[in-house]
């Protein structure tokens, strides 16, 4: 364990030192694109209601260190982010802003990493595309703006094959130990960063079958001993969690998931969310003309650049396309019947930011034989459709394109909070709903959920099963000191039904969806007799 932490300080003494020769013209670039994704991330990072994904986060960092990996091992995610948003909180308060802030940083780290690999392989021009299209790029700022672990995955997968552009290139054993210390660690954050290192393997295969070699020579030219020594760290470090792995996957392929199925429009609808953060059916008209204009672009200068490139550079523009697209097909494959789907944009988002620097490279030195009018058309063309899908990402906001609504639990206790008495208490309807409230919790106005109506069948929910806080234990008891209260959840076209039938309505009012205009959330006040 000594022996990780010293070759994981090495490792980030060494990016430090890398950042530290850039030279000053790309210190400008750089910074001029931290800067933009920052002030385009965070212009309108309060601007929605903390969601249920989010709300499950927040309540996390209530507890300790062990008790946060016991109550997510019952959910569907491994602990280490939980447990750096929970140190993050520690130093900078429990915001919106400081929760989401945390992912911020992160998707800036990504992006440093994107243009570090970038500049090593393809060289200045080809970097500083590429940082313009990771700065703008929709997805990035989507969830540079969520309390989520999907912009730290992206920061993870790209440091990792940073370190495999050095490690493949070196006889030495050190960077194939900290590629299987990060390994492992992506491992700790999110699942589906497995899909990178499978890319990286994608990408061995590719490398080595081009050298000729097959059957046994194949084999010892792919397993070489410091490609297995890396992954045998890898999964030495991540084998204390692997149980609890297997439990989680085991239960959402036997009980299903929330994520619809897929389809032949899957590929489509990931690049129109890459592009203009939109669904592939929204993309209709301009949207539509611009996505076939850019996409097409795209795949003839690539194909037209990887002919030019010589041996060893078409090896790394493989990688780089490897990142970018290869876990979107395993992904797609891994989504098929008999097991249940799980392709949802997000799990991507480390890819997205790899098609950013797949497409920098591609029309920075691709289209380089263009006349410098025409290749600034062909960037404008990217950089136009990014900034329709940041104007997407303003207005669709965390709007849920799974169930078809926005979450605005936020607006309804605000609007309850401006209006009750004090002490008059809030009761949310369903657990769902609860996670989301309690974040906006008041001594004026207390949040509560009622134990009887819930179904703590989910693991999601051992937190409020096995804590008193916040729950109504005895309904009749607690209506007793709290005669009138407020009851919110959602209702479409009613007012909603209460707990107990002989609760008598007050008042109530709807919170209309600014997406589809929907009165999607209900509140009503009630006095118990």
């Amino acid at each position: 364990m000594i022996n990780t932490i010293t070759m994981t300080k090495k490792a980030f003494s060494h990016f430090a030192q890398k950042l530290r020769n850039l030279p000053g013209l790309d210190w400008i670039a750089l910074s001029a694109g931290v800067i933009t994704y920052s002030g385009l991330t965070l212009a309108t990072i309060t601007g929605s209601s903390i969601w249920f994904d989010e709300a499950f986060s927040a309540y996390l960092t209530r507890f300790n260190f062990l008790d946060i990996a016991r109550y997510t091992s019952t959910d569907v995610h491994p602990p280490v982010y939980y447990w750096i948003l929970k140190l993050w909180t520690e130093l900078f308060g429990t915001s919106e802003v400081a929760f989401r802030s945390l992912s911020t940083l992160f998707g800036v780290t990504a992006i440093v990493f994107g243009f570090l690999i970038v500049k090593r392989l393809f060289g200045r021009r080809a970097a500083w595309v590429s940082l313009l299209f990771l700065s703008l790029s929709p997805m990035l700022i989507r969830y540079g703006q969520e309390a989520r672990m999907y912009t730290l995955s992206a920061t993870i997968t790209l440091a990792v094959t940073y370190v495999l552009t050095f490690a493949i290139k070196s006889k030495a054993r050190k960077p194939w130990i900290i590629y299987g210390i990060l390994v492992s660690l992506g491992m700790w954050v999110h699942y589906f960063t497995a899909l990178v290192w499978l890319s990286h393997w994608v990408w061995r295969a590719i490398v080595v079958r081009q050298t000729g070699a097959r059957g046994k020579k194949f084999r010892l030219a792919f397993f070489t001993k410091n490609w297995v020594m890396a992954h045998i760290v890898a999964v030495g470090l991540f084998l204390p969690w692997l149980p609890f792995m297997v439990r989680q996957l085991t239960i959402v392929q036997s009980d299903g998931f929330w994520i619809g199925p897929v389809s032949v429009n899957s590929f489509t609808n990931y690049l129109t969310n890459v592009l203009f953060y939109l669904e592939h059916d929204q993309a209709a008209l301009g949207y539509g003309t611009l996505f076939v204009v850019v996409i097409t672009a795209l795949v003839y200068f690539a194909i037209k650049l990887y002919k030019s490139l010589g041996r060893e550079k078409r090896k790394d523009y493989l990688l780089v396309m490897s990142v970018a697209f290869t876990p979107v097909v395993l992904l797609f494959i891994a989504s098929t019947p008999p097991l249940q789907s799980s392709f949802v944009e997000r799990y991507l988002i480390p890819s997205s930011a790899a098609f950013a620097m797949f497409a920098g490279i591609t029309l920075a030195l691709g289209a380089k034989k263009l006349k410098a009018g025409w290749r600034v058309l062909m960037i404008g063309l990217v950089v136009v459709s990014m900034l329709l899908g940041i104007m997407n990402v303003y207005h669709y906001g965390n709007y849920n394109k799974n169930s078809g609504t926005k979450v605005m639990t936020r607006e309804v206790v605000r609007a309850i909070q401006a209006q009750a008495k004090p002490g008059e208490p809030i009761i949310a309807a369903t657990p769902w709903i609860f996670y989301e409230a309690i974040f906006y919790n008041s001594a004026r106005n207390p949040i509560y959920f009622i134990n009887a109506q819930t179904d703590y069948k989910y693991g999601s929910l051992d937190m409020l099963k096995d804590n008193a806080q916040f729950k109504i234990m005895d309904l009749k008891a607690f209506t007793k000191a709290h005669p009138k209260v407020w009851y919110i959840g959602f209702s479409a076209d009613k007012p909603l039904s209460p707990p107990d039938s002989s609760w008598k309505e007050i008042q109530n009012f709807a919170i209309y969806d600014p997406v589809d205009h929907k009165p999607n959330y209900r509140a009503s006040e009630f006095s118990i007799n």
